[in-house]
């Protein structure tokens, strides 16, 4: 009897052993033949810095209309709104040619040289249209924002104080997280009489800057 017990329990304690075996062999097939040895790579890119401030400065050619082409150069202070919007306040420099008029009548001056320094100064809006990026080479690329702005300010020019609304685009590219490079076109309109009858002078300004968030 005391046999017959220790065969039934032996007998058992087999099966209980091959079912464990039988589940860790099935374990074990569920395992894939090659474990791939993945690596994550990380990106790096430069964003614009949480900073919402933005700080520049500019140089450029703006053309006077009946007053010559002259270098202009300034400085702006941004502040970021969002990812899309900004406000954006701006100072620039020039001074103003000679008419055709002037050239061609000799000693004659149309204004004098104090009142053909030129001086603006505006508020404006922007909004970033195309955010994208700029690939320089396979190793290299840079965030980008092509921007819309417009606004209003005044003209110092001519011995006279005028309003003046401006447009344009911009393209401002990302070279860090806090130093960006950007490229301008602006439409400064105002009215003036220098000249004869009163008219709306349309200048346009082509320029390019570096600014730092902070």
């Amino acid at each position: 009897m005391e046999n017959r017990t220790k065969y039934l329990f032996l007998k058992q304690l087999g099966l209980v052993a091959g079912v464990c075996v039988a589940s860790s062999a099935a374990a074990q097939d569920d395992r894939p033949l090659i474990e791939p040895d993945v690596t994550p790579v990380p990106v790096t890119e430069a964003l614009i810095d949480t900073e919402n401030f933005e700080i520049g400065a500019f140089v450029g050619v703006l053309n006077i209309e009946d007053f010559e082409s002259s270098l202009v150069y300034g400085g702006k202070l941004t502040y970021h709104l969002s990812e899309s919007f900004f406000f954006e306040a701006g100072v620039g420099l020039a001074e103003g040619g000679e008419t055709s008029f002037e050239k061609l009548a000799g000693d004659v001056e149309v204004l004098t040289d104090s009142d053909r320094d030129y001086l603006y100064y505006n508020i404006n809006l922007g909004y970033n249209v195309l955010p994208g990026e700029a690939f320089f080479t396979e190793n290299y690329a840079f965030n980008t924002n092509f921007y819309l702005i417009a606004g209003a300010g005044a003209t110092d020019f001519a011995g006279d104080t005028r309003f003046t609304l401006n447009a344009g685009a911009g393209y401002q590219i990302l070279l860090t997280d806090s130093v960006s490079i950007h490229l301008g076109v602006r439409q400064h309109y105002y009215r003036i009489d220098v000249l004869g009858a009163e008219k709306t002078s349309v200048n346009t300004e082509i320029s390019t800057g570096l600014s730092v968030f902070f």
